[in-house]
């Protein structure tokens, strides 16, 4: 632990904020806020604490680093700089297309990088769960003398992640769960874009964090030594802790302590003197001292020694625990296939949750490599487990959301989390967020349609299909069947890197179950050689399709019937689109949504649909539906209307 601020300590902190510097006023926009003012943090943890080695960048017992507050970035890759892990070019080209250093961290980009962040907030509940998903791996793998698992998960937030939803819902969650190991440097500035932050949010954060039962430690400076001491505190503590760092924002600038600190660049006379008071005698654009290179690269020493020591112990658990080290190196490799061979349901012509909940229980007893819940419906959705795979998230579904993408960010644990269709809105941003770095976490919503009658039109989903969909790297299955339910799943835990929702209703449904046993996007229900149109829907409405086809027969109209369980897949496969001659007869679709993109469908044939346009209303299922246009005689008319 260091003892003092030593001059080259000091100079080695001065060196990464002239690096910073230099690399926003060469990209001509950054954030210099946090990176000038945060500088200390940043050395504290990732120079002198955080465990990573050099020698094996995704060590699987590394600590982890989150920096929820991204706008930061630069006072990362400042040190990454002088540490040797990124080079003169990398952060000359902050923010250039497909560069090491973009605007916020990116973990395609950077091997050294645990989470994406940007979005405030959704970095402290990615911590979160990678916190939880520690506690899960110490439980299943841990060994007495063999402790494979014991770092720490570490997120530097600043004010504004506080003010956020989904980081004081993983707060709650985390303090309710003890989450040992997981600790929240607060970079306490109070400043941001348009004010100070006590302003908007005047909070007494020492007693906020403990009546959330973490740990709280409020340091009186920004001191080195002292920061040091206290994360080194937090490894003998049970439960979360809270750490504040007092710290001024553009340190040493003309606009510190201001809003106008948050974001922007300083002249190159303003650098020049910004240098010299840090008392640097380099002055030129990305010219540093070489004592300063010297020094970072000392600090990974001890760091890649940890990992060698680590390997040596890693050797003899293998010797000891064959089996064990099997499971381990599986998850690690994503080697884990989910397969249901030996699977049959129980049940049939029940509501597609159902179907659900007898997936879950099989998976349960096969698995632990899968894990979640539900934001407190199981007894709804069916989404569950019985050990301690279950994750009881409470009414928190943008956390869980969140949650569940640092479970896998941190060991590739597959997850799911579920609630209600019409709730998935509140999970959107951290769904997005999972899909632009490819985690395949699955989400299950259930009660999704005008059928859910009663609860009425707060309840009864209608846009939510269209904005799921939207989302790029992102598939939504909606299935009619067990047969269905049960492919969306294997294609869903099967995938690497696509998250995926399967979208379920609480109502009885009729099975079909002739989907082939490999996933088809679409295929046919009921099928003629001379058929003047072709029905195509998803989910609930398949039954529905069908009944107008039968209606249709009875008045000499042949009908095609196609199930679409994936919208999305089917508009990629011209293959699969040419093989249900979707070029050769019109086609009217139906779907209990206002999902635009069956229009898309319209450039093979004359095309037409009954979507969903209107809000619901607190009536019984059948009624609102019917009301809604999902009436078996009026989409008859509509689809002899577009025949003619």
């Amino acid at each position: 632990m260091e003892k003092k601020s030593t001059n080259e300590t000091k100079k080695f902190i001065s060196t990464m904020r002239a690096i910073a510097l230099d690399s926003i006023n060469n990209a001509k926009q950054g954030h210099i806020g946090m990176s000038l003012g945060a500088a200390e943090i940043f050395y504290s943890l990732i120079g002198k604490t955080v465990n990573f080695s050099t020698l094996n960048p995704k060590w699987i017992n590394r600590d982890r680093f989150v920096l929820s507050a991204g706008h930061g970035s630069m006072g990362l890759y400042s040190i990454y700089h002088l540490l040797g892990i990124l080079n003169h070019e990398d952060i000359k080209n902050h923010k250039v297309f497909e560069s090491k250093t973009p605007s916020h961290p990116e973990i395609d980009k950077l091997a050294y990088i645990d989470a994406s962040t940007g979005p405030l907030g959704q970095g402290i509940a990615m911590a979160t769960g990678m916190a939880w998903s520690l506690r899960y791996l110490k439980n299943k793998f841990n060994r007495e003398k063999f402790e494979i698992f014991n770092h720490q998960i570490y997120v530097l937030c600043g004010d504004g992640d506080l003010q956020e939803g989904v980081a004081l819902e993983a707060i709650q969650l985390a303090g309710t769960q003890k989450l040992d190991n997981l600790v929240i440097v607060h970079d306490f500035n109070n400043m941001q874009i348009d004010s100070s932050s006590s302003e908007v949010n005047d909070v007494d954060f020492k007693q906020f964090f403990k009546a959330q039962k973490f740990n709280v430690m409020i340091l009186k400076s920004n001191e080195p030594e002292e920061i040091i001491k206290a994360l080194e505190k937090t490894k003998k503590l049970s439960g979360p802790t809270y750490i504040q760092v007092p710290t001024t924002i553009a340190f040493g600038t003309k606009v510190a302590n201001t809003p106008k600190g948050h974001n922007g660049v300083l002249s190159p006379e303003d650098t020049i003197t910004y240098k010299k008071s840090l008392g640097l005698n380099e002055t030129e654009p990305f010219n540093y001292a070489s004592e300063a290179y010297e020094y970072g690269k000392s600090l990974l020493v001890s760091k890649n020694n940890a990992y060698k020591k680590w390997l040596k112990l890693f050797e003899k658990y293998k010797a000891e625990f064959p089996e064990l080290t099997n499971k381990l190196e599986r998850l690690i490799n994503n080697e884990v296939q989910y397969n249901f061979d030996n699977f049959e349901f129980k049940q049939s012509n029940v509501a597609t949750r159902n179907y659900v909940g007898e997936i879950m229980s099989y998976l349960d007893s096969k698995y632990d490599t899968f894990v979640g819940g539900s934001a407190d419906l199981q007894a709804a959705t069916k989404v569950g487990f019985k050990d301690q795979k279950n994750i009881k998230y409470g009414i928190r579904e943008f956390s869980m959301s969140a949650i569940n993408n640092g479970i896998y960010l941190h060991s590739n644990l597959k997850t799911v989390g579920s609630t209600f269709l019409v709730f998935s809105d509140y999970a959107k941003a951290a769904l997005r967020l999972g899909a632009l770095m490819e985690i395949p976490a699955l989400s299950v919503f259930s009660h999704d349609s005008y059928q859910v009658g009663g609860d009425g039109p707060t309840h009864q989903p209608v846009e939510q299909l269209t904005s799921l969909r939207s989302i790029p790297n992102y598939l939504v299955f909606r299935p009619c069947d067990e047969s269905e339910v049960l492919n969306s799943f294997k294609y869903a835990l099967n995938n690497q890197k696509t998250p995926s929702a399967i979208i379920t209703c609480r109502q009885e449904v009729k099975s079909f179950n002739i989907q082939p046993n490999e996933f088809k996007a679409a295929y046919f229900i009921k099928e003629y050689q001379d058929a003047k149109i072709t029905l195509l829907a998803s989910g609930s409405e398949v039954h529905l399709a069908y009944n107008v086809s039968k209606i249709l027969q009875e008045q000499n109209i042949n009908a095609n019937v196609i199930s679409v369980p994936c919208l999305q897949l089917l508009l990629e496969d011209s293959k699969l689109i040419k093989e249900l001659k979707l070029d050769q007869q019109p086609l009217f679709a139906i779907e209990a949504s206002n999902d635009p993109l069956w229009f898309k469908l319209s450039k093979y044939s004359k095309f037409d649909a009954q979507l969903s346009k209107e809000f619901g209303h607190s009536a019984p299922g059948d009624f609102v539906y019917k009301l809604n246009g999902f009436d078996e005689k009026l989409i008859v008319e509509k689809v002899k209307d577009l025949i003619k």
